[in-house]
């Protein structure tokens, strides 16, 4: 008996690892996720600092679980992106290519010094860089070094992001709190004032930490007050 669920296991394991089902699955996500973005109301907020830059020559952070806005907002710009690589990135990476995002396989954990190094080349190629800067796993709401890097060896400023939406679903089971807007609900986009890397990255990653809390809140705050004031 064990033996035959052995082999079931590794069935199961060889149909769901082939590159046709990585495929097939990131073709119904990605068009899920396009039906439900057109679905949704979204204000971009840029700082007028942030819109006189040129965007293309950026580093946009933002905390990981409040991407889902940004995918359409960001989508055929040719934003370089990084995922990991475990079987749940390849098919991230797949629906990413499909929203016209471009993708370096990696993580903070494994292949991160290399994938840096890809994305750096890639966005020298053309194109900003963005970052769920505390993830793949957390702690939640706390930098890794990788992108304050990053954008001290460009040159680039780092762009803070903050989406929110209502109403929304919170996945309170996930490390990140992963937030998902309600179908036709009101969204919104912020994107802070560009900050430069500083040469001590604790500081920095401290700053940043802050500035994109401060950011996040702003963003709560005021889908909030939208909602609030369209019920009344």
């Amino acid at each position: 008996m064990a033996r035959k669920r052995s082999r079931l296991h590794r069935l199961r394991r060889s149909i769901t690892r082939s590159d046709a089902f990585v495929a097939a699955l990131a073709l119904i996500a990605g068009a899920f996720i396009r039906a439900w973005s057109r679905s949704l109301r979204v204000e971009l907020d840029v700082h007028p600092e942030t819109a006189a830059i040129d965007r293309n020559r950026a580093v946009y952070a933002f905390w990981h679980g409040r991407q889902f806005l940004l995918l359409s907002s960001f989508r055929h710009q040719g934003v370089v992106v990084m995922t990991s690589v475990s079987w749940a990135g390849r098919i991230q990476a797949r629906i990413l290519s499909g929203l016209g995002y471009s993708v370096v396989r990696g993580s903070s954990r494994r292949k991160g010094v290399r994938a840096l190094v890809d994305i750096k080349r890639a966005v020298e190629s053309g194109g900003a860089a963005a970052f769920a800067v505390d993830g793949p796993s957390g702690p939640a709401r706390r930098s890794k070094q990788g992108v304050l890097y990053l954008a001290h060896k460009l040159g680039y400023p780092i762009v803070p992001a903050a989406t929110a939406a209502r109403p929304a679903w919170t996945i309170r089971s996930t490390w990140c709190r992963y937030l998902i807007p309600a179908p036709f609900s009101r969204g919104l986009v912020i994107l802070g004032a560009p900050i430069q890397a500083a040469a001590d990255g604790e500081l920095a990653a401290e700053d940043l930490d802050r500035i994109l809390d401060e950011l996040t809140e702003n963003a709560d705050a005021r889908a909030a007050s939208r909602t609030a004031s369209v019920d009344d």
